[in-house]
């Protein structure tokens, strides 16, 4: 009776440990080893544009970065245009190095006119001076900042036509 309790206990074993191998190849993605859930962001010619995070928002690297960021089908470039952005400084006059909010995994990306103006690093800070950067390329008038603490990252900001990407966008595997 106890060499059937072997026996079948060594079966058990064995369909456990051939149901665990079968999951753990399905968690990789199966034989391709890509993830099922994971789409990619296409433009019109098959260049990548992102990761998709949203149905509207996308990750992407940039210079060692990843950015998120809103793509727009209604926009000419596909990338929402929010046409302003406010660029914090610790001065009270608006020089210095302009820093951007920073509060998600990601480094948040905003596209005013033609630039994508993201932080590249994260440190608490207490601005002392703010202003609007519009996307006509003029700086607004210097404010003073209200007198708050938080995350911050160096501003800095890459040409969107650099990417290359032509509409429609469209999401594959």
């Amino acid at each position: 009776m106890q060499s059937v309790h072997r026996v079948s206990a060594k079966i058990l074993l064995a369909v456990i440990g051939f149901f665990f191998a079968a999951m753990s190849g399905q968690a990789a993605g199966g034989s391709s080893g890509r993830d099922p859930h994971v789409f990619r962001v296409l433009d019109k010619r098959g260049t990548l544009v992102g990761y998709a995070l949203t149905d509207n928002v996308v990750a992407r690297e940039i210079n060692g970065v990843w950015v998120t960021f809103y793509v727009h089908p209604a926009d000419p470039e596909g990338i929402f245009n929010s046409d302003a952005i406010y660029l914090h400084y610790l001065t009270t006059d608006c020089t210095g190095t302009a820093y951007v909010t920073h509060y998600s995994t990601f480094s948040e990306g905003t596209r005013v006119g033609s630039k994508l103006y993201y932080p590249i690093d994260q440190q608490q800070l207490n601005p002392r001076s703010l202003r609007v950067a519009r996307g006509q390329g003029q700086p607004g008038p210097c404010y003073p900042a209200s007198n708050f603490s938080g995350i911050f990252g160096v501003a800095t900001t890459v040409d969107i036509d650099s990417f290359g990407l032509e509409i429609p966008f469209t999401a594959v595997q």
